[in-house]
């Protein structure tokens, strides 16, 4: 049935908007927190076929708490990139948010895509735009959704 239900799966089936979880991950060693959401609609799927590249869109913290997590007024402002990476990256459905992570200092947002010179143009856009942080992009290959599958798959403390 899953292998049925992968082969036939096209962009407006795919569940871009969620439904999302929230896990925090404790570190063992300096006990700061690192907070993944991630959107568990794709995990029936494991993969989606044309998919194959993976993305991070990693978004150093200009002041973090010694937590290692942003002050609220820069939670704020990175609420207002991700709602413009959702809008502007999955657009006809080129690129899928599956998770954010934010941890030690940092946020990345997790995508994968079946366009990756589009997310290259896309995501000079959004840096020419939201120039209060250095944001950085890393594409490569990941056809079975490895990343995604270590951090959608729920962890206990």
């Amino acid at each position: 049935m899953w292998s049925l239900k992968k082969q036939l799966l096209s962009p407006h089936q795919l569940p871009i908007e969620g439904p999302w979880s929230v896990s925090v991950r404790e570190d063992q060693v300096d006990g700061k927190v690192m907070i993944v959401r991630s959107n568990t609609g794709y995990r029936e799927f494991r993969s989606v076929p044309g998919y194959e590249h993976q993305a991070g869109i990693a978004v150093p913290f200009r002041d973090p708490e010694p937590t290692g997590l942003p002050s609220p007024d820069e939670d704020a402002e990175l609420g207002e990139l991700e709602a413009t990476i959702r809008q502007s990256l999955q657009e006809h459905a080129e690129s899928l948010l599956v998770a954010i992570i934010t941890a030690d200092g940092m946020r990345e947002f997790v995508l994968y895509t079946r366009a990756p010179e589009q997310l290259k143009h896309r995501f000079e856009q959004l840096r020419n735009r939201f120039t209060s942080h250095e944001i950085q992009l890393m594409i490569q290959l990941d056809k079975d959704w490895e990343i995604y599958a270590e951090l959608a798959r729920p962890h206990s403390n």
